[in-house]
């Protein structure tokens, strides 16, 4: 997920060799120009001296954002892969006679784009420079490529064609223990919400920006965690238990609330000096001071995280809406079920105009009383 540090060139080289004569030049002459060109001399040093000492990408510039592309091969195959299996899968599920959505196409083809900007683009290239861009491809990773996948429904397709001792081995894991406690409301909405917190006030993101095995189990692990609370909230794909929607709707009301609080606690600084040690380190000459870097990322976080909560919410919204329209249709069909033909209409009456306890206060709704007078 991240580019080695240049080796030191001849431009560097140059650099630090007339850093070293600067300062030798300052200490003879210091003497004479009295003492404030001395600390105008010393600051200078110091810079030259921090530049060099520099090992990171150039200042992030929007060409540079544009144009800084680096694929990984293992990545790049990862990718490929994923999509040639789907494509296979929906081939095979064609020859069985059953269409494939073009817009579960569009879903995956987002899913595998994302990642690969989050890695290939200067967001991979810059993660570990820039605390504002780790907070992109972090939410990247968390919160835009996982629901793409989850609209998807992989779980579906690959049911469709594999054979059926698979599927049968599928239904039993799906019916687990573990998969029941992994996808239930509580579960979920704990991880997905707990993460990022755990990751930004604690002290995993510095060694995130230190180990390159921990960076990228992280990045599988968010990305995993993403999906499942996705699948198992929207409930396209086959899930362990079945919840209302109307459940799905409270919690993404108190993601997309919480997600907020935490872009504000970055903003505010409530957490400053996160990971300070390692960002100080790099001595970055370029860009923002590290206290604008940190607010920065946490408006890039909270912004993004809107970005994609206000569609799920709306999604989750309509999901929620659908239900409550088949349980009505579903009550109404039982009524008429148990209704038997040329029954009398004072048999569909309310309880309260025909129990005896009640009948005498009158308690008529205004159709009723309108139609008896």
């Amino acid at each position: 997920m991240r580019r080695s540090p240049a080796k030191e060139g001849p431009l560097s080289a140059l650099t630090t060799i007339t850093g070293t004569a600067f300062a030798a030049g300052a200490g003879r002459t210091v003497d004479s120009c009295g003492p404030g060109h001395e600390q105008h001399v010393q600051r200078a040093g110091i810079s030259l001296a921090t530049a060099s000492a520099y090992h990171g990408p150039p200042e992030l510039t929007y060409h540079r954002a544009l144009t800084d592309w680096h694929v990984e091969p293992a990545l790049l195959v990862l990718l490929a892969a994923a999509a040639v299996a789907y494509s296979a899968a929906v081939r095979a599920t064609r020859r069985r006679g059953r269409a494939v959505p073009v817009r579960r196409h569009v879903a995956l083809a987002a899913c595998l784009a994302t990642v690969a900007v989050a890695t290939a683009s200067f967001l991979g290239q810059y993660a570990d420079t820039l605390f504002w861009v780790r907070s992109v491809q972090l939410t990247v990773f968390f919160m835009i490529a996982p629901p793409f996948l989850a609209l998807a429904r992989p779980l579906s397709l690959a049911a469709a064609v594999l054979p059926a001792p698979a599927r049968a081995r599928g239904r039993r894991a799906l019916r687990s223990r573990p998969a029941r406690a992994l996808a239930h409301p509580a579960s979920g909405a704990l991880l997905f919400m707990g993460l990022p917190w755990a990751v930004f006030f604690t002290g995993w993101l510095p060694a995130m920006l230190r180990d390159q095995a921990v960076d990228t189990a992280t990045g599988v692990l968010l990305f995993a965690i993403g999906f499942v609370y996705y699948w198992s909230r929207l409930q396209l794909d086959p899930v362990p238990s079945r919840f209302s929607p109307v459940v799905s709707l409270f919690i993404a009301f108190a993601e997309v609330l919480l997600n907020a609080v935490l872009g504000l606690c970055l903003i505010y600084a409530v957490g400053a000096g996160i990971a300070h040690g390692y960002y100080a380190a790099l001595g970055r000459p370029w860009g923002p001071s590290l206290s604008l870097d940190e607010q920065t990322g946490g408006g890039a976080y909270w912004v993004l995280g809107h970005f994609i909560g206000v569609p799920y919410l709306v999604i989750v919204f309509r999901q929620a809406r659908h239900h409550d329209r088949r349980a009505a249709r579903a009550i109404d069909a039982s009524i008429d079920a148990r209704t038997p033909d040329g029954t009398d209409a004072d048999h569909m009456r309310p309880w309260w105009e025909t129990d005896p306890a009640v009948a005498h206060l009158g308690l008529n709704t205004p159709a009723r009383s309108e139609h008896r007078t």
